[in-house]
């Protein structure tokens, strides 16, 4: 005990020297009171925070440094505490000051009881104002993105991938996700994030996952499983970010169950106006049909018979009835013109040769008459062999080409026009190219084009397609490939 009396004497003031100088270069303010809260001492660095000199300072109730309204009660509150052994050591406070600046800070006391009875306190105090300013900001921001995420219209969700686990573990879901879904938001925690997933939409599920990996941001149609079973459609759009340096997945989960049922009906209605529009198709090649065997058989038996008698009544004229034969004459004449405008309208209405000799036949006649009616010069690539197909379908094709070899005469200013057809594997290919001015694509999309969407048509009832492609000056491409493996009953 003797030495260490002798070692505080001998080394006292050097002691009293360290303390002057931690005192005077501390960055954080420092400060001596006594118990009735009257100050002592402060350092430069407490003068510097509170913008105020140590002269106005020393002797000064401690809560000078505050605004007016909160000095009397700051040193009641510390003058009660003091007496009671109930003052805070360490602490934080927002404080206006006596400039009216507000400011946070940090306050670390140490109290001590002096030899005569007196007790004094030492207070570090750290200006706090911009890290506190940075808490409430970020516990602000967490609380609206907290919000957001609650009261979201959607489902979200937060997964964590890891080696260990190929789906990640869920880290955070919000209400709605935990009301859509039936679990509470811990058994969500413990869900691996395949076990809402539908099992027939588990394949679609990894496959998006990978490219999710590749390409960090997809959207895809999925369908959830609920806890009762109930199958939800939803559309997911998810991001991928790090988070804590480990691969995060923010999902984003909208229920699409009006929009499918929507879409299905629109499929529904769509398929039964093609189906009627198949129907109505199929009702007028029959009418014309009958309307061409009509014309051929009937009126053409009549002008038949009427040429044979007009024959037989100019055979029984004498020779001084010339005028007479040069009437009859012209009378067979004008006979044998409507015999060739009953075959011409019969064969518009339905040329006998697609019936009898297929429509490879009737590609070419049709390629004839156009040739012959337009001075286009028309070339033809043709299959050697006939193509067994369904008599609608060969029906559509011929139809198809007749509009657009219309359309190449009314539009096209073209001098001349290649068909080819060919037969792939499993369809039929049509395609009609011309070398004239070149259809623009607002011309293909304008709604008044109605003899081009005919064609669409007339395709997408065998499931097929119609292809137009039109290069300025140079032409236009038409191309038609229907399958010819997905033959359908449309009578």
């Amino acid at each position: 005990m003797e030495k260490i009396n002798f070692f505080l004497k001998a080394e006292l003031p050097n002691i009293d020297l360290l303390f002057g100088q931690l005192w005077d270069i501390s960055v954080d303010g420092m400060r001596l009171m006594d118990e009735d809260g009257k100050i002592l001492l402060v350092n430069d660095s407490f003068c510097r925070i509170f913008r105020m000199e140590k002269e106005q300072l020393l002797g000064k109730p401690f809560s000078i440094v505050y605004a007016h309204e909160e000095q009397e009660e700051a040193l009641r509150t510390y003058q009660k505490d003091i007496r009671n052994n109930k003052l805070k050591t360490l602490f934080e406070r927002e404080n206006t000051l006596w400039n009216n600046r507000k400011g946070w800070f940090e306050f670390s006391n140490s109290f001590l009881t002096l030899p005569d009875g007196n007790k004094i306190t030492l207070s570090i105090i750290k200006e706090i104002t911009e890290r506190k300013r940075s808490e409430l900001e970020l516990k602000e921001s967490e609380s609206r993105f907290k919000m957001l995420f609650n009261n979201a219209n959607d489902a979200v969700f937060v997964t964590q991938l890891s080696n260990e686990k190929t789906y990640g573990d869920f880290v955070e879901v919000n209400e709605v996700a935990c009301k859509r879904l039936g679990y509470t938001k811990d058994e969500f925690l413990q869900l691996s994030p395949s076990a809402i997933v539908s099992q027939k939409s588990i394949n679609d599920f990894n496959l998006n996952m990978e490219r999710l990996l590749k390409e960090g941001h997809v959207v895809y149609d999925l369908v959830h499983r609920a806890k009762d079973k109930k199958l939800i459609p939803v559309e997911i759009n998810s991001h991928l970010f790090v988070y804590n340096d480990k691969p995060t997945v923010l999902s984003i989960a909208r229920d699409i169950t009006e929009r499918k049922k929507a879409e299905e009906k629109l499929k529904h209605t769509s398929k039964l106006l093609r189906d009627l529009a198949t129907h109505l198709q199929s009702v007028r090649e029959e009418e014309r049909t009958m309307i061409a065997q009509e014309i051929h058989d009937e009126l053409g038996q009549v002008l038949t018979a009427l040429k044979i008698q007009v024959s037989l009544l100019a055979n029984k004229l004498n020779k001084d009835q010339e005028p007479l034969k040069e009437k009859i004459k012209s009378l067979s004449d004008l006979i044998d013109t409507s015999v060739e405008s009953v075959q011409k309208i019969s064969s518009k209405l339905r040329p006998g040769i697609l019936d009898e000799l297929g429509l490879i036949a009737a590609i070419e006649w049709q390629a004839e008459e156009f040739e012959k009616m337009t001075n286009i010069k028309c070339s033809v690539v043709l299959p050697q062999e006939e193509l067994t197909l369904e008599e609608n379908k060969s029906t559509a094709i011929f139809r198809i080409l007749k509009e657009a070899l219309t359309n190449v005469a009314r539009h096209s200013q073209a001098t001349q026009v290649s068909i080819s057809l060919l037969k792939h594997q499993s369809d039929i290919s049509l395609e009609i190219h011309d070398n004239g001015k070149g259809i623009t694509q607002d011309q293909v999309k304008d709604f008044k084009s109605l003899g081009i969407h005919g064609m669409e048509e007339r395709a997408l009832v065998f499931g097929g397609q119609v292809y137009i492609e039109g290069i300025t000056g140079k032409g236009t491409i038409v191309k038609v490939e229907i399958p010819i493996d997905e033959i359908k009953d449309v009578s």
